[in-house]
């Protein structure tokens, strides 16, 4: 039926003149009294509001375009204000990179995350930089906020980055201020904790944990996250694990810092190493 009424209109001009030729030839055969009431009937009973119908077709179709032209047109903006907000947020990410610098120059790799965080690579980055930007394993990888990860594998152009929701990786941490240590990682289902606290502990909700130095990977004082609630370990019920709120959402991140300092990391160090040096001063002002 849409069809049909689809056809009616596409060929309504061709339509209205056949049947004026019909009416045409119908009045011809009148008289004259008739052929004049013939004509004004028709005037007023089909003309008429057929070209009454038309114009409002003509006009609904009109809006009809226009309302399309302003969705595309909406569409494009909509579009246009993505790309600038989007820019807005990558400038905000540049300066906090830029104001993550301490007065004494500490030598950082910025680099680009380029794939991972999603999927099967979902405790992994790939990084845009690799061994010929001086990128190495067990290199330290960083943001403004806090650690991010460590560097497992690279390649000439590019790196991949082992993130802190990744189930092998550990790091030794304490609470800032503090003495105690444990070893920060990830248990199942990528939450991060804080493992091998001691019965009796110092340790309490709101602490905020920092790599301990020790190991020789992470320097002494990178955020790692802050402490959520403590509970028993679930194996011997011998010692406390501390749930961590993480200091860095990776799902925010698109650049980051590798920390490919001599004098604060020694990659091929054991893991009773304790790097030589400290970055509290990188979040002295935090």
């Amino acid at each position: 039926m849409s069809r049909f009424f689809l056809f009616l209109w596409e060929h309504r001009q061709s339509l209205l003149f056949l049947l004026l030729i019909l009416l045409s030839l119908a009045a011809i055969s009148l008289s004259g009294e008739n052929r004049f009431n013939l004509a004004r009937q028709i005037n007023r009973t089909l003309i008429t509001p057929f070209q009454m119908v038309v114009s409002k077709a003509d006009y609904y179709l009109s809006l009809k375009q226009e309302n399309e032209r302003l969705r595309k047109n909406n569409f494009v903006l909509s579009l246009e204000l993505y790309h600038l907000e989007q820019a807005r947020q990558q400038n905000e990410r540049l300066k906090a990179l830029l104001d993550f610098s301490p007065a004494t120059p500490i030598h950082f790799i910025a680099s680009r995350v380029i794939s991972g965080g999603i999927g099967e690579r979902a405790n992994v980055f790939i990084i845009d930089k690799g061994s010929r930007h001086g990128i190495r394993i067990n290199l330290p990888v960083l943001v403004p906020e806090g650690l991010v990860g460590k560097i497992i594998e690279t390649d000439p152009a590019r790196s991949v980055v082992q993130l802190y929701t990744h189930q092998d990786f550990r790091v030794s941490a304490m609470p800032s201020g503090k003495t105690e240590r444990g070893i920060a990682g990830s248990a199942s289902g990528g939450r991060l904790y804080l493992f091998n606290i001691p019965l009796r502990t110092s340790i309490t909700p709101g602490d905020l944990i920092v790599s301990s130095g020790m190991g020789g990977i992470f320097p002494k004082g990178i955020p790692i996250g802050e402490v959520a609630d403590i509970e028993r370990e679930r194996e011997m019920g011998i010692k406390l694990r501390a749930r961590l709120n993480p200091s860095v959402n990776l799902d925010k991140i698109s650049e980051l810092f590798v920390l490919a300092d001599s004098a604060f990391v020694s990659p091929g160090a054991g893991i009773l190493f304790e790097t030589g040096d400290s970055l509290n001063l990188l979040w002295s002002d935090q």
